[in-house]
């Protein structure tokens, strides 16, 4: 899981880039940048947000890529799956970002006491942004939909282009 596959000789064995990694990372781009667009409605006006799109589409680049892309050629049942699981974890990964960028922000204004109390606070911060992306549902409608047609057509990239 953490380290190389090993072959025969005892070398690592190297992933070849495949069409179905790169279609993947494409789709899963744009269904990130889709995402975040919906989700700048639910910020305040005063907030800056000039690379959330690009930072949660750069987030389901490397999702599609690593994830979604690797497991295609495991037939339609796995590929919906596949589409969803990245199109959650890009959601996941892109609140715990902006969380812990959120946290540092703050901390650098020494507004926590203890490491312990910033963590906590990055917890916190982690579920009222999650709360705040259930207001629209077109965010996870995005996520849950567009992944699962991405995961789709990254297994017919996958069985097309082998």
């Amino acid at each position: 899981m953490f380290f190389d596959p090993q072959t025969q000789s005892g070398m690592p064995k190297r992933q070849m880039p495949t069409a179905a990694k790169l279609v993947a990372a494409i789709l899963f781009f744009v269904v990130g940048w889709q995402a975040a667009t919906f989700t700048l409605l639910t910020f305040p006006p005063e907030m800056a947000a000039t690379y959330f799109p690009l930072s949660i589409a750069m987030i389901g680049l490397w999702q599609g890529w690593m994830v979604s892309g690797s497991r295609a050629g495991q037939g339609v049942g796995v590929a919906l799956g596949n589409g969803v699981r990245c199109g959650v974890q890009v959601a996941f990964f892109g609140i715990l970002l902006f969380a812990l960028r959120t946290m540092f922000m703050r901390s650098a204004n020494l507004r926590y006491d203890s490491p312990g109390e910033a963590v906590i606070a990055t917890l916190d911060l982690f579920l009222q942004y999650f709360l705040q992306t259930l207001e629209i549902p077109h965010i996870w409608a995005t996520l849950l939909i567009g992944g699962a047609i991405a995961g789709l057509l990254t297994e017919a990239a996958g069985r097309l282009w082998r």
